[in-house]
């Protein structure tokens, strides 16, 4: 697989999570010309993110008329990591960054494991579950609300148990006596997997808990055939741990 494969990878899998967030009763998913969005209806509450920004071979007016469009919705942004240095430009009003191998460490890291670099699967004495229930699921959901979004529903603890039920998600959780501690899931895209929502509740961090979550769900990624699997690193720390199990950055 080429460097430009795997970072197409990274930028599907980005691609992916943000419109499974569009898949609930409560969520709008809106395909734009040039863009897509999602956001929760009129007096609900969930995440609201533009993505699946499509911009090549543009002419430059249009690309403007379209970053400004986007702009004023107010929303975050994923542009993607292949968008074309002039749609960068005019996105950030900066120099599009190639080949950058020193971080600081509030970067975003971008990254990947193919099969051949997984390393070696370990049994772990804590409990890890993968959810299968409802109840469950609500549980995982308010859990991972907690550790990113200090509560604030960005994954409904019932509308988006669909992400199980119908769409292959897998999402795990560690207990530490009897409390779940630390989270993970893996999304899967006709083969190609992104590993999401890997967090820790902040008074069990620095136990290994995320490493020993993250590890079972890669395992269980390439068990199922996955050709590769992407993250998103939010920081160099996180990047560090991702490291750890096996994933190579890309710029």
């Amino acid at each position: 697989m080429t460097e430009r494969e795997i970072i197409q990878h990274i930028d599907d899998g980005a691609n992916y999570y943000v419109g499974l967030f569009g898949e609930a009763i409560h969520m709008e998913k809106v395909d734009k010309e040039f863009y897509s969005y999602v956001k929760p209806k009129e007096g609900e509450q969930g995440i609201s993110f533009i993505y699946n920004v499509r911009l090549d071979n543009l002419p430059t007016e249009q690309i403007k008329i379209t970053i400004d469009e986007m702009k004023s919705m107010h929303m975050p942004i994923w542009l993607g990591l292949l968008v074309s240095d002039e749609a960068a430009f005019l996105f950030s009003g900066k120099k599009p960054t190639h080949e950058k191998t020193e971080h600081d460490e509030n970067d975003e890291i971008y990254m990947s494991m193919l099969p051949e670099e997984k390393r070696e699967c370990h049994d772990n004495n804590e409990k890890i579950i993968q959810v299968h229930s409802a109840e469950e699921f609500a549980l995982w959901a308010r859990t991972t609300n907690d550790i990113f979004s200090g509560g604030y529903p960005d994954i409904h603890p019932v509308n988006h148990f669909i992400w199980c039920e119908k769409k292959g998600v897998k999402c795990y959780m560690m207990y530490y006596d009897n409390i779940p501690v630390s989270v993970a899931a893996i999304m899967n895209n006709n083969g190609a997997a992104s590993l999401e929502f890997v967090g820790t509740i902040p008074e069990m961090r620095n136990r290994g808990f995320a490493r020993s979550v993250c590890e079972k769900a890669v395992c269980d990624a390439f068990s199922d055939s996955a050709s590769i699997i992407t993250i998103r690193a939010i920081n160099a720390a996180a990047a560090r741990l991702y490291q750890s199990i096996g994933f190579k950055a890309y710029n």
